[in-house]
């Protein structure tokens, strides 16, 4: 499969290609990559079109800019793009908070405020056994006061 993505570029050439160069040599490709896009991926070309551009930067967009958006389809040759709003940050709160991360034990903080104990997966192997990290989660969990009495799910 390497071979054809070498075989694509034209020998001894690195230097950025057009666009269009690039969609012609896909569309006349035997690649794989090619025959993968050609089955997936369906180009459309509408000439003489009006598009409005919705922006978050008044002025004209600069040449070469990407935006991240929707485009939609108002007329017969009318679109519109409005460009996500990326600045608009939708604050998400974890639900089950770790409160103590160790190498044996985890804590979760539970939404009715017990704490939750999660012992991590122990990698055993000659020089550390079963008991080795038995030892290591109850000093982990006298360090934290785990074991003082608290409850604990």
């Amino acid at each position: 499969m390497k071979k054809d993505f070498i075989s694509a570029r034209p020998s001894g050439s690195h230097e950025p290609k057009a666009v269009g160069a690039i969609i012609d040599e896909m569309l006349r490709s035997d690649s794989r990559f090619a025959v993968a896009y050609r089955n997936h991926f369906f180009p459309d070309t509408h000439m003489c079109v009006d598009l409005k551009l919705i922006t978050r930067e008044p002025g004209h967009m600069p040449v070469g800019a990407y935006l991240d958006g929707t485009i939609t389809r108002n007329g017969e040759d009318q679109f519109l793009f409005t460009e996500k709003d990326s600045m608009k940050k939708v604050k998400t709160v974890q639900r089950n908070p770790v409160i103590f991360a160790g190498d044996c034990v985890n804590v979760h903080l539970l939404a009715d405020g017990t704490k939750r104990l999660e012992f991590n997966r122990p990698r055993f192997h000659s020089g550390y056994t079963f008991r080795d990290f038995c030892l290591a989660a109850a000093q982990e969990l006298l360090t934290i006061g785990c074991l003082s009495g608290e409850e604990v799910i």
